[in-house]
């Protein structure tokens, strides 16, 4: 009786400690210089990120100007469009001026940023290099372009 309690504890304790599980690996981060290259391709991968990524691993497959993107070169939102039901975001990278298009909400800027929207130091900055003239002044500057 011993031997089957203690046997059973051996058994409970190995199977109560889970094994660890790794954690689901991110779908890849897909950017496109065109929106609808960036269509073109899921299109044909049937919208799966996963498949994209497969296809864009193919030296001799064509990319369409797409490749995968590193999570960490990602500066800000730079536009977002969305067309028959699907949303995308177009992402400013670090080493580029163009703006690469992924799906919406695959990849969050470092540092979110709304577009169209200045920042207070920018707008500070903006504000203090204006100058800003009073009616008078303008009245004056208005006389003396007038014809004589």
């Amino acid at each position: 009786m011993r031997f089957a309690l203690s046997m059973l504890l051996l058994c409970s304790a190995a199977v109560a400690a889970p094994a660890p599980v790794a954690a689901p690996a991110a779908p890849a981060v897909i950017g496109c210089a065109s929106l609808a290259n960036l269509r073109i391709l899921l299109r044909q991968t049937a919208n799966d990120p996963a498949k994209a990524a497969a296809h864009l691993s193919d030296d001799k497959a064509d990319h369409l100007g797409c490749a995968i993107l590193g999570r960490e070169t990602v500066v800000a939102l730079a536009d977002h469009a969305a067309l028959n039901g699907h949303a995308y975001d177009c992402v400013t990278v670090r080493g580029t001026s163009v703006c690469q298009w992924t799906i919406a909400g695959s990849v969050a800027p470092a540092e979110p940023t709304r577009p169209g929207r200045r920042t207070q130091s920018e707008t500070g900055k903006a504000a203090s290099g204006k100058t800003t003239m009073d009616k008078t002044t303008m009245d004056k500057g208005t006389q003396d372009k007038a014809p004589r």
